[in-house]
């Protein structure tokens, strides 16, 4: 752990279907490198107390040297991934980080664990959308998890505004230069850029 920081278990969110894609985005090569295997490198840099996959048990996942974990509610979307992190994560932070987000520099996730309290985390609104995805939740967010994924509405938007009126996180408006970092790689032409 960093000095002066709160611990923290750092995630990558790997259990999408990757429709658009046309395979599993945690094993699609970017720069030379598979993304989840980016991914877990950048989140290395950090030096966080523990790392953890929200994934399948395929071999992909499976070799990647870090613990995977399972959704507890099936089709849940990114929200499964979260509440199951938040549930086997043993430190009071989470970090979260879409497989498929590889402009996030390990410099931007340190700052959101810095800026990060015990029981209050940190996410960026980025032109008036929350980065649900690239975000530090307090493990304590996991409550609200579990009460919206037995509700209709699990987006991960409502899920950052529940966190926010609870005090559990805070939130940054996205500088020009931080835009950038929250691109997407959706499709195979997406790989292209950056």
């Amino acid at each position: 752990m960093s000095e002066g920081r709160v611990s923290l278990t750092a995630c990558v969110l790997a259990g999408g279907k990757s429709t658009r894609m046309g395979q599993d985005k945690a094993g699609v090569l970017y720069r030379d490198q598979p993304l989840l295997q980016h991914q877990l490198a950048t989140l290395k840099q950090i030096a966080p107390d523990h790392m953890l996959i929200s994934g399948r048990s395929d071999a992909c996942h499976a070799q990647a040297g870090v613990p995977v974990i399972l959704d507890e509610t099936p089709d849940a979307g990114p929200l499964g991934g979260v509440a199951a992190l938040l549930q086997a994560a043993s430190t009071p932070l989470v970090l979260i980080v879409a497989v498929d987000m590889p402009l996030l520099t390990a410099d931007f996730l340190r700052m959101l664990w810095g800026q990060s309290t015990e029981t209050c985390g940190r996410v960026v609104r980025n032109s008036g959308h929350f980065e649900a995805v690239a975000a530090v939740y307090p493990k304590v967010a996991l409550g609200i998890a579990r009460t919206m994924l037995a509700d209709a509405d699990r987006s991960m938007q409502m899920f950052v505004r529940q966190c926010m009126q609870a005090g559990l996180v805070s939130i940054a408006d996205a500088t020009v230069d931080e835009a950038a970092l929250f691109k997407s790689m959706n499709r195979p032409q997406d790989l292209l850029v950056g």
